[in-house]
């Protein structure tokens, strides 16, 4: 039964997604403990594989202002990939930490509280030819692939006023860096 649940709630994502992609769907921002969400996805995202994860959170992370849901979307579709570029297996690293941006510091992000999300892979990496657009709409190179995932990652990103980075070494890995905004209270909220 639990695993029934969990495939409706991969369905429901996955229909989300796609929305979101279509529609550009606004992000309903709530306060968020960012740990939660990326340990939940990540976890039920590798269950059963040969990849691992190592978490290095900050201790006193900030909450983010995100729609948990869409946030999920991006965790999920970037593990994901990191699963795949692993496929003998292997570690995804992930990092947390709350970072704060003064004016011009960053050319892509207003002055502000942020809280920087890493995820490494030591998986097959990125040919230089085709990483300027693995966020562009369609573009796979998997076969089977829609081409949607990091184009959604991206968009998501976008709308909640961040910002994603990517560096990738053939035979070496991939690494992810996105900042999202901090609400404006610092400390977590209440579990």
């Amino acid at each position: 039964l639990k695993d029934a649940v969990s495939a409706v709630e991969r369905a429901r994502h996955l229909t989300q997604q796609l929305l979101t992609f279509a529609k550009g769907g606004a992000p309903v921002r709530e306060a968020v403990s960012l740990p939660e969400v990326v340990q939940e996805v990540t976890q039920f995202v590798l269950r059963g594989s040969g990849v691992k994860c190592e978490f290095r959170f900050a201790s006193d992370l900030w909450t983010a202002e995100v729609d948990r849901g869409q946030i999920s979307q991006v965790v999920q579709n970037i593990i994901l990939n990191a699963k795949q570029a692993m496929p003998s297996g292997g570690t995804v690293d992930v990092g947390l930490e709350n970072e704060t941006v003064h004016g011009g510091a960053h050319p892509l992000l207003g002055p502000g509280r942020y809280l920087r999300l890493v995820f490494r892979d030591h998986g097959c990496g990125i040919p230089a030819e085709t990483l300027d657009r693995i966020f562009d709409p369609y573009f796979t190179t998997k076969k089977g692939g829609t081409g949607l995932g990091l184009a959604t990652v991206y968009s998501i990103i976008t709308r909640h006023r961040g910002h994603i980075s990517v560096e990738s070494e053939e035979g070496r890995g991939t690494t992810f860096t996105i900042h999202i905004p901090a609400a404006e209270e610092a400390a977590p909220p209440p579990s």
